[in-house]
């Protein structure tokens, strides 16, 4: 496993052919989207104006923005900084956390993404992890360093998963559904994380961070970089938006497994990640996601 920041950025000048994204694969790469505010959702306002606010989102969106949700920002923060210290590691040390490529069942672990292989690879590094259900967590996958990494994680994961319940039991309610209705429907999912790493690209235009797509799961939480963010989303009318990360803010988003369920009344949206050549971003990603022998992308 060759890892990006390790062995493609350093004094490097020309992108790796393998990193290259053709022409009209990703529709438009050069046009760099247009900074635009997605649905913001105030979770301390009147339930009414909540459920309002997200039932609108989710039908023109799938994607949207939180606030005052409930995860307490120290919470959000150690987890952001106990995964960047495990990427700023010597190379060698976070190789002892390596995925084994090999493997098809091994999730858990350090590692770049192989989602789009055959039209680019991901100008991207990421760390794997699933912290529900315990079988599948593979502790000794788990960095040691830095020392509170597993439990600063373990914490994001407890408080994102009860957002995650109190979003979805909204979503049930306005899909007609007991309140409890979702989080039955999605009770056999995993709660999967992962830290992805965007290290400066000479030429940010004939890469991307993440590839254009989808998400398999239930819903998704995006703690953007709280500096330099690349989050693309692509409009309902076509066309991509950049969603520039707000303080204390999180991104949520619909899942194929919840948009399917919902029977065509929500939107499920394209996004991907864009780079820039001046600085490194940092995002974490939790998924209530269907099980799977491979990761989401």
């Amino acid at each position: 496993m060759a890892s990006i920041a390790e062995h493609y950025v350093q004094n490097l000048t020309q992108v790796p052919q393998e990193f290259l994204v053709l022409q009209g694969k990703e529709r438009p790469l050069f046009e760099r989207g247009v900074f635009e505010e997605l649905p913001l959702v105030d979770m301390s306002e009147h339930p009414e104006q909540i459920n309002q606010k997200i039932s609108a989102a989710c039908q023109e969106w799938g994607f949207f923005q939180v606030v005052n949700h409930g995860i307490p920002l120290d919470v959000v923060e150690n987890a952001r900084k106990a995964a960047r210290g495990f990427f700023e590691l010597p190379f060698e040390e976070k190789m002892k956390s390596a995925r084994d490529e090999g493997k098809t069942d091994q999730i858990a672990g350090y590692g770049r993404t192989e989602g789009f292989r055959g039209q680019h690879t991901d100008w991207m590094d990421s760390l794997y992890a699933f912290l529900a259900p315990h079988s599948l967590k593979a502790p000794h996958l788990w960095p040691s360093t830095p020392t509170d990494y597993r439990e600063t994680i373990e914490e994001l994961g407890k408080e994102s998963n009860k957002l995650m319940m109190h979003l979805l039991s909204i979503i049930s309610e306005d899909l007609g559904m007991p309140t409890e209705g979702l989080g039955k429907e999605f009770s056999g999912y995993n709660l999967f994380y992962r830290a992805n790493y965007y290290p400066p690209c000479p030429h940010p235009d004939k890469v991307l961070g993440t590839h254009a797509h989808t998400d398999h799961g239930a819903i998704t939480i995006l703690v953007q970089d709280n500096v330099c963010d690349g989050l693309q989303v692509e409009k309902k009318s076509g066309g991509w938006i950049s969603v520039a990360p707000l303080p204390g803010a999180l991104v949520i988003n619909l899942g194929e497994s919840l948009v399917k369920v919902s029977r065509g009344k929500y939107r499920i949206a394209l996004h991907r990640g864009v780079l820039t050549n001046k600085t490194t971003a940092m995002t974490l990603v939790l998924h209530l996601d269907r099980p799977l022998s491979l990761p989401s992308n």
